[in-house]
C-alpha cells in the first residue's frame, strides 16, 4: 500500500489541524469560524473560506489525563461526566462504557472544578478550602477532593488544569485580538480533542477554558484530525482540499506578541481575572 502525510502549516501546526479543518468544513464557510483543538500542544483557527490564521499555545497534557493525579485518556472505566450535591458534597459520576471508575478523563475534569466551583469547595483561584467534610481530606501534596472510590483531585491538578485552560483561553483571545475582532464575531466555534463522545461546553465556559458567547455557536467535534484523515484516505478530491488548506492558513507565532503573557497570566483564575468577560457566569 501506499504511506501518504497529511500536509502541514508550521513546525507547531501539524497535519492534525489540515484534517481537523478539512473535517469542520472550515474551508466552506462563509461565516467566521473558529476551530480550538484541545490538546497538550493547543492548537487555534480562526477565519473562514476566505481566509485561516492559526496558533499554538503549550497548554499540556492535562485535558489528556496525564500530569494530574488520577488522570487517564478517555477510555472505558473514564469519569467523565460529574454532579456534585452542594449540601453533602456527594458527588454522581458518569463513566465511560458505564464501568467501574478507573479515573478521570479531560471531560470529567473540566465538569468536576466547574462543579466545584458552583458549590463552593474551590475558590476562584482553584484552592481547596478549609472546609470539614468526609470528601476532603490531606494528603501528600496538600488538600484533596475524593470524587469517587479514592479517586481524587488535589490542589495541585487543579493548577494544572488552570494552567492548561489558561493557555488555550489566553492564546484564542490573542489570535481574535491580532485580527481586531472579537469573540462575538464569531459565527460557529468547533471544539475538538480527545475527550470521548462528550464535552458540557456550559462548564467548559464556567472554568474559563472557552469564551462566553452564545451557547448555540460552540460545536463539539470530537477528533477532528481522525475525521479527516479518514475523509482524505478515501478521497482522492479531500486529499487535494487538504493540500489546499494548509497553504491558504497563515501562522502567528504567539511569543512575537508583547501582550500574550499579560493575557496568560489574566486567565489564571476561574474563569478570569476580568470578570466582565464572562457576565454570564454567575458562581
Amino acid at each position: 500500500g501506499l504511506l501518504g502525510c497529511v500536509p502541514g502549516i508550521s513546525s507547531y501546526i501539524g497535519g492534525d489541524i489540515t484534517a481537523g479543518v478539512l473535517a469542520c468544513g472550515m474551508d466552506t464557510e462563509k461565516d467566521l469560524c473558529l476551530l480550538i483543538d484541545i490538546g497538550t500542544n493547543g492548537e487555534i483557527v480562526l477565519g473562514n473560506r476566505e481566509w485561516m490564521i492559526s496558533c499554538a499555545a503549550s497548554a499540556g497534557p492535562a485535558f489528556e489525563g496525564s500530569g494530574v493525579s488520577c488522570g487517564m485518556r478517555a477510555r472505558k472505566g473514564a469519569i467523565q461526566r460529574v454532579k456534585i450535591n452542594k449540601s453533602t458534597y456527594e458527588s454522581d459520576v458518569t463513566t465511560i462504557l458505564n464501568s467501574k471508575s478507573a479515573g478521570i478523563c479531560g471531560s470529567g475534569y473540566i465538569d468536576l472544578i466547574a462543579e466545584m466551583l458552583r458549590a463552593g469547595i474551590i475558590d476562584k483561584s482553584g484552592k481547596i478550602k478549609d472546609i470539614e467534610n468526609k470528601h476532603i481530606r490531606v494528603g501528600k501534596l496538600g488538600k484533596e477532593f475524593v470524587v469517587d472510590d479514592n479517586i481524587y483531585i488535589n490542589d495541585v491538578d487543579i493548577d494544572n488544569i488552570k494552567r492548561a485552560k489558561g493557555a488555550i483561553y489566553s492564546a484564542a483571545a490573542i489570535l481574535v485580538k491580532h485580527m481586531e475582532l472579537n469573540f462575538s464575531d464569531i459565527k460557529k466555534v468547533f471544539i475538538a480533542g480527545g475527550f470521548g463522545n462528550y464535552l458540557d461546553m456550559e462548564n467548559a465556559i464556567t472554568i474559563g477554558l472557552l469564551p462566553d458567547i452564545e451557547r448555540s455557536k460552540f460545536k463539539f467535534v470530537g477528533n477532528s484530525s481522525l475525521l479527516g484523515a479518514r475523509e482524505i484516505m478515501l478521497s482522492s478530491d479531500a486529499a487535494r482540499k487538504a493540500e489546499e488548506i494548509a497553504k491558504k492558513i497563515t501562522y502567528f507565532e504567539l511569543s512575537t506578541d508583547p501582550k500574550y503573557m499579560d493575557e496568560y497570566v489574566a486567565a489564571l483564575f476561574f474563569p478570569h481575572t476580568d470578570a466582565n468577560r464572562f457576565a454570564n457566569i454567575k458562581l
